[in-house]
This record gives structure tokens, C-alpha cells and sequence, in this order.
């Protein structure tokens, strides 16, 4: 070709390139101008077209495998000229623009697009494959700007049915969808659960199981008593309870915890003495912060064996000893009542402690209540100012109020208020067979174990006792209740007439047959707590509450003779028992056959008359008592408190006889706590008396009671209190 026709050439492709500039300038502003409205019609009727996202729709390219002839082939054909080719080229910028503004959709949406087609760009993967083009279709393609965008699959079009003659691309279906405009059918709803629980097994099964163990922990919280879990200890050496009256803080030991000094009525002082115990109901008498039951306090006013005054009135305070602090598998509970005469010592032998509480699992309750002049004066100034008219028996009424704060309380110290078992020694035994038949008492304890109590119930009227009582009156020089209380303690203990304490009395005395009906004695017939003789109670009525009785066999011992270095000969023993009563009634010469002339003989005579052979005529009221005798000796006698040491654990067992013994009563006592009955009992009801030794073995009877039964000696001389 000649240097004037490339310049010809050159020529055209220079005014061919202006006309193509200006063309698209003026498509342009028509393109800008017709965005605001759509042809939604022309959109309607146009398919939708997929291909692959990340695909760049640029007209010219085509796929390098595909077998159809590229559009720049056929452009380069041998009968095509330079010129026939900017026309050519000319022609397809006008289609690419008229058919690009039939494509472009709103400004709006195509912004949308735009965002879902880079984020659908980035969830696939490329699948595109993009062929080289020759650079001035490229210019043609990317305008003046030189950039690409994106094609979105939701809104590329194309002709229906037919292949873009510029685009040289065709539809790459990548997923096998249904084209748009069917749409695919809708699974149910049930269906599609099912079919999302079996593709995600396995998050479902432990989904499952940690609702189940929720559920289950929820039912736990609510299912079980929040008390559960109430024991609080402070600081390792305190622990708190709770009661009606106030918080209480008591003192971790020995394995166990003891509350000493709780208050359980109202104290007994001013106008409130020889009234009946009041219960701990009144706001101002409670607390508000916590009660510190750390220290025992002092016992009742009392007089002691020796003649020495100890004690306070302001007494009515109770001591709790447990193993535990909770509700859950709440223990038995047993009541100590212990007193050597209804005038003093007490409490004893009766003295439990946190150990043994924790030792047998038990809960253990010891309360202080009034003895002698402030617990038992029956007088008609007191009588005449109280309504209805009574007096006596005040001590009585304590042991009532204190069954009632522990049916009340005793849950939150571990106990079982329905499994009480109320334990009365000497003196508190004659109290507990008082209260056995007495309504005001009924269902306030379960259980009852009497041990060397006396036999003799108090039967006497109140008007005969409150006459009985006129020395003490003319002593202290009162008629009327305002003046005996105004009186201090001490006057009115040294007003108290020597006649009315109980001697450690012996064998019984000719003066005693003809001075019974005159004797003092403390329990009274008050109307109150005492309506009818209790002697009449037990023999009509029967009780629901379970009972056991018994004693040691030398209960009855003057205490002269319980010291390790007093001995008697045979000849003093016979003196004796000739002097007494018996020698008077023509019976102590078979008494000393039955029993030897020995201090062993004589006290077993002793106790036999006053205390075994009276306790046992009482057991017999009843079919259902059983009753033990202790008979092992700890030292030369079993003394009155051996069978409470041995049970207390108090008892200092040196030898292996004395061990066995501990070990037999102790099972005995526990096993009746726990399950109302004893551990090996007669069930035939013959042998019910258990002597108890180093064994404990059951018998027919007791030896020498029959005899001194059918003299008239038992229960007539019985020890009173």
C-alpha cells in the first residue's frame, strides 16, 4: 500500500474515532436522562440470564474452549477491508450503547446490586475464564473511565433465548436451579425440621441434654427444702441457729455444737413469781440482734444435801446440744429432767454435752425449771389471788413450756419434733410419771424413760396442802401474795421449815406409820395441771406414749453410806433392822434371812422398800412397760446414778465387767430412742424384768418385791419425791 493511502487510512480512523466519541457522548446524556424511568415493560419481557458471580460481562471476550468462531475472527476475514472494518467497528459501539440502555436498571437498584454482587463475589469462587481482547475493543468496552464492573446473577439480562452477538458469552447454570421466574415448591414446615434436626444430630442431642439437666437442677432448687442447707458456722468456733424469740449463736466442740443459756419463758420474777411459766410470746422480751448462747447459766435456786443455798431465779433457761445444724434426716431428741429431791440438786448426773450428742446422734435438751419453795408452794394467799383459784406445781409447768418451745424450735437445731423421748432421773423421774397422764402435756413428747423416779403420786388436795403450808406462812409473816412477793429470795429460803426437805432416810421408821397423812409433800393436786390423782390416771388410762422403767439396785442408798471407807459388821447390820419399822411388825428376822447381814444386804433391803420394788408395782399398771434393774456395781454399789452415767457415758469403767455393763445399757437406751422399743424384749410378755449386769437378761420378776408387797410394805413406804 502506498504512503497516500495509509494516510487516507489514517484519515478515516481519525474522523471514524470523533464520530464515535460524539456518539457516545449524546448516548450518554440519553442514558442519564432515561435512568429516572425504566422500561419495566421491555424488563418484563427480557429473561433473566445467569452466568457465574465474579463474571465480568464485557462484550467481545469470549470462552477460549468454546467452538464458536470469535467475532474478531470473523472481522479479520481476507475480503474485509481497514475501512469496511471502522464502520464495522462504529456499528457495533451504537449496538453495545442501545442494548446497555436497555439493560441498565435504576439508580437505586443498581447500587443494591452492585453490594450483593461483591458479597455474592466473595461467598463463590471465581468460575470465569477471561480471554485476551484486542485493545481497542477493550477501549470500546471500558469507556474513558478503563474499568470493568461486576455483573450481578440477579440482574443481568439478555435477549431471550438468543446468544448477545457482542457478548460472546453464554449462560453457565452452576448450582442447576430452575430459572427465575419458576418458582421452586415449598417444603411443609414440619418437613423441614425434621430434616434440619437429622443434618445437625448431633447439636440437637447435646441441645438436649443440657435442657434436661437444667430442667432437673430447676426441679432440685424447688423440690428440696431451702432450710437444707442452714448451718452457719463463724469463724470455725460458732454457729447460728434460729428460734421463735431471735437468731441464737452457740459454740462448735468436740465434734458437735452446744447452745448454753437459751431462754424459754418469761423470767419467773417480781409479780411473775409462783405464777405458771410463760412462754416467750411477747415482742419485748425477745431480741433483735443475735443471742449469744455461749455459757451456761445458773440453775434454779435450790437447796443441796449438804444445806447449801446455790442458784437464781431467773433460771427458766434451757441448754441444746447437737450434732448438726440442718433439715435434713432431722434426729431423735431427748429431754433431761434430773433432780436428786423436788429441793435441790439438780441437775446432777444430768449433764449431757456436745460430744456425746455427736457420739450417738442424738439431739439433747437440758432446761433448768424451779425446785423446792419457788417451784411448788400451794398457799391460799396465792391461790386467793389468782382465777381461777390455784397455787403449786410451778416447777411442773416449767418442763410444759420448755416441750413447747422445742416442739416449736427443735427443727432448727436438727431435731425431730415428733420424736421426743423425755427422760426423767430421781427426783425429775417422779416429774416425768406426773406428767405421763397430763393433758396440758399430751403430744408434746413421744417416748418416756423413767429411771429411780418415786412411786408415791401426789394425790392431796389443794386445800389440804395450803393448810399444810400455814408454818412457812406464820415463818415469813405474809397473808397475802403482794407481800410474798415482795419479799427477797433469801427470806423466803430461810423461812422454809426444816421438816420440809427430804432426809437420805433409811429403812423405814415406826413414827413414819402413824405421820403419812401429815408428811409435806411438794406435788399438789392444783386443778390446774394436776386435775385427778395420777395414780388413778395410770391405772384407767391408756397412754399412747411409749414407756420404759427402772432403777439400780441400790437406789435407795443413804448417801452416808456411798463413801468407799464405811463398812458395817452383821451385828450393826441386825441392829438396824431390828430398830426399824420392820423390827417393830415382827419382820426382820426373815428380812435378814432374805438379804444377809451385811452393808450389801442392808442397802439392797433399803432400796428394794423405798425405791426397785414401788417402781415396779407401777410398771406392772400397765402390760406393755418394760423394766430394767442395774445391777452391776461400780466401785461396792450400783449406786442411784450408775445407770445414768453408764448411758451419759460418764460412768468410769475400769474393769471389763463395768465396760460390758456400759456397753448393755448404753444399747438399751439408744435403741429405745431410736425405735420406741427395747432392743431384746419378751415378746410374750412373761419375762419383762431385765436385769441388767454386764448383759442385759430378761426374767420373770424381780427377787424379794413379791414379799415385801404382800406386807404392806410397798408401795406404802416408798420414797415420796
Amino acid at each position: 500500500m502506498s504512503q497516500g493511502d495509509q494516510e487516507k487510512s489514517m484519515d478515516k480512523k481519525e474522523i471514524a474515532e470523533e464520530e464515535r466519541e460524539k456518539m457516545l457522548n449524546a448516548e450518554n446524556t440519553k442514558h442519564t436522562a432515561a435512568s429516572a424511568t425504566p422500561d419495566t415493560e421491555s424488563e418484563e419481557q427480557k429473561p433473566k440470564k445467569k452466568i457465574p458471580i465474579g463474571g465480568i460481562k464485557m462484550p467481545g471476550f469470549c470462552r477460549t474452549k468454546s467452538k464458536e468462531p470469535c467475532k474478531d475472527d470473523e472481522g479479520k476475514s481476507a475480503d474485509a477491508g481497514e475501512g469496511d472494518a471502522t464502520e464495522k467497528n462504529v456499528k457495533e459501539n451504537e449496538q453495545n450503547v442501545s442494548q446497555e440502555k436497555a439493560n441498565t436498571p435504576s439508580k437505586d437498584a443498581k447500587e443494591k446490586e452492585a453490594r450483593k454482587g461483591i458479597l455474592d463475589s466473595i461467598k463463590l469462587p471465581l468460575v470465569s475464564v477471561f480471554p485476551r481482547k484486542k485493545k481497542q475493543e477493550d477501549e470500546l468496552e471500558l469507556g474513558t473511565t478503563g474499568t470493568a464492573g461486576l455483573a450481578s446473577v440477579e440482574t443481568l439480562d439478555d435477549a431471550a433465548g438468543e446468544k448477545n452477538p457482542e457478548d460472546g458469552m453464554e449462560t453457565v447454570r452452576l448450582d442447576g436451579d430452575a430459572p427465575d421466574d419458576i418458582e421452586s415448591p415449598k417444603q411443609h414446615f414440619l418437613v423441614a425440621c425434621i430434616s434440619a434436626a437429622r443434618r445437625n444430630l448431633f447439636v440437637l442431642v447435646a441441645a438436649l441434654c443440657i435442657l434436661i439437666s437444667v430442667l432437673i437442677i430447676i426441679c432440685i432448687a424447688f423440690v428440696v427444702p431451702r432450710k437444707a442447707g442452714a448451718q452457719l458456722i463463724k469463724d470455725g468456733n460458732f454457729v447460728k441457729a434460729v428460734t421463735s424469740c431471735g437468731p441464737v449463736e452457740g459454740v462448735a466442740e468436740d465434734a458437735g455444737f452446744a447452745f448454753r443459756g437459751i431462754p424459754y419463758a418469761i423470767p419467773p420474777l417480781e409479780n411473775r413469781r409462783w405464777q405458771p411459766a410463760e412462754p416467750l410470746q411477747d415482742i419485748k422480751y425477745c431480741w433483735t440482734n443475735t443471742y449469744r448462747a455461749h455459757n451456761a447459766t445458773d440453775v434454779c435456786l435450790q437447796r443441796e444435801a449438804s444445806g447449801r443455798v446455790i442458784g437464781t431465779e431467773d433460771c427458766l433457761y434451757l441448754d441444746v446440744f447437737t450434732p448438726k445444724i440442718g433439715y435434713e434426716s432431722p434426729l431423735p431428741v431427748v429431754v433431761m429432767i434430773g433432780a436428786e429431791t423436788l429441793s435441790g440438786g439438780s441437775p446432777s448426773v444430768m449433764q449431757p454435752s456436745a460430744k456425746i450428742a455427736h457420739v450417738r446422734d442424738m439431739v439433747f435438751v437440758r432446761p433448768n425449771f424451779r425446785l423446792g419453795i419457788f417451784g411448788f408452794l400451794a398457799a391460799e394467799p396465792l391461790s386467793r389471788a389468782t382465777h381461777p383459784p390455784t397455787s403449786g406445781n410451778y416447777g411442773l409447768s416449767d418442763i410444759i413450756a420448755a416441750l413447747n418451745w422445742i416442739r416449736l424450735n427443735i427443727e432448727h437445731f436438727g431435731g425431730n419434733k415428733s420424736a421426743v423421748t423425755l427422760w426423767g432421773h430421781r427426783a425429775g423421774a417422779t416429774l416425768v410419771t406426773t406428767l405421763v397422764g397430763t393433758r396440758r402435756a399430751k403430744d408434746l413428747f413421744q417416748s418416756v424413760w423413767i429411771s429411780s423416779g418415786s412411786a408415791i403420786f401426789p394425790g392431796r388436795e389443794l386445800e389440804l396442802s395450803e393448810k399444810l403450808s400455814e408454818p412457812f406462812l406464820n415463818n415469813i409473816r405474809c397473808n397475802d401474795a403482794a407481800c410474798l412477793r415482795s419479799k427477797s429470795a433469801e427470806e423466803v429460803m430461810d423461812s422454809v421449815p426444816e421438816t420440809w426437805y427430804v432426809e437420805n432416810v433409811g429403812l423405814p421408821e415406826p413414827r413414819e406409820a402413824t405421820a403419812r397423812d401429815k408428811r409435806h409433800e411438794w406435788l399438789v393436786l392444783d386443778g390446774a395441771i394436776l386435775q385427778e390423782p395420777v395414780g388413778q390416771i395410770w391405772a384407767r388410762d391408756e397412754f399412747a406414749q411409749k414407756i420404759v422403767m427402772g432403777t439400780t439396785a441400790h437406789a435407795g442408798t443413804p448417801l452416808k453410806y456411798l463413801a468407799s471407807n464405811v463398812t458395817l459388821n452383821s451385828t450393826q447390820v441386825e441392829k438396824l433392822v431390828k430398830e426399824s419399822l420392820l423390827g417393830t411388825i415382827g419382820l426382820a428376822d426373815e428380812a435378814l434371812q432374805r438379804y444377809n447381814a451385811t452393808l450389801r444386804g442392808l442397802l439392797s433391803m433399803i432400796s428394794d422398800i423405798r425405791v426397785v420394788c414401788p417402781l415396779l408395782t407401777v410398771a406392772r399398771m400397765k402390760t406393755n412397760i418394760p423394766f430394767y434393774v442395774a445391777t452391776q456395781p461400780r466401785g461396792q454399789f450400783a449406786d442411784p446414778n450408775s445407770d445414768a452415767a453408764a448411758i451419759l457415758g460418764s460412768y468410769a469403767a475400769r474393769t471389763p465387767a463395768e465396760k460390758r455393763h456400759v456397753s448393755a445399757m448404753q444399747q438399751l437406751f439408744n435403741y429405745y430412742v431410736w425405735h420406741g422399743s427395747l432392743s431384746n424384749p419378751d415378746r410374750s410378755g412373761v419375762k419383762r424384768v431385765l436385769i441388767v449386769g454386764q448383759d442385759a437378761l430378761p426374767d420373770r420378776d424381780y427377787p424379794n418385791c413379791d414379799f415385801w408387797i404382800a406386807k404392806d410394805i410397798v408401795p406404802s413406804y416408798g420414797r415420796v419425791d
